[in-house]
């Protein structure tokens, strides 16, 4: 989970507003500035995505890796948020490959 813990850590941290200012442009920070870890990062939300974890975990873990996003008070809110970065992180990688 490397490439997500760098994602949460240095690109959704306390400061991720000022930083970025939105979904978008934080994960498009990422994309241009650590392209190597794009893949990496898409497939492990993927396994994140599918992973049996209690209520609570998933937040928890982001929490613990840097993470200062809030995206709702459920797992599922956190799920929805992770896939929307994965979808970006894929649509980059298919883009890129067309190239």
């Amino acid at each position: 989970m490397e490439a997500v813990k760098y994602l949460m850590g240095a690109y959704f941290h306390q400061d991720w507003v000022m930083d970025g200012g939105t979904l978008s442009d934080t994960v498009g920070s990422f994309l241009r500035e650590r392209r190597q870890l794009v893949g990496d990062a898409a497939d492990e939300i993927d396994q994140l995505l599918t992973a049996p974890l209690p209520e609570g975990d998933l937040e928890a873990r982001l929490d613990a890796w840097g993470c200062d996003y809030y995206a709702g008070d459920t797992d599922d809110d956190y799920r929805r948020w992770l896939a929307e970065i994965r979808d970006q992180l894929r649509a980059f990688l298919a883009t890129s490959a067309a190239s």
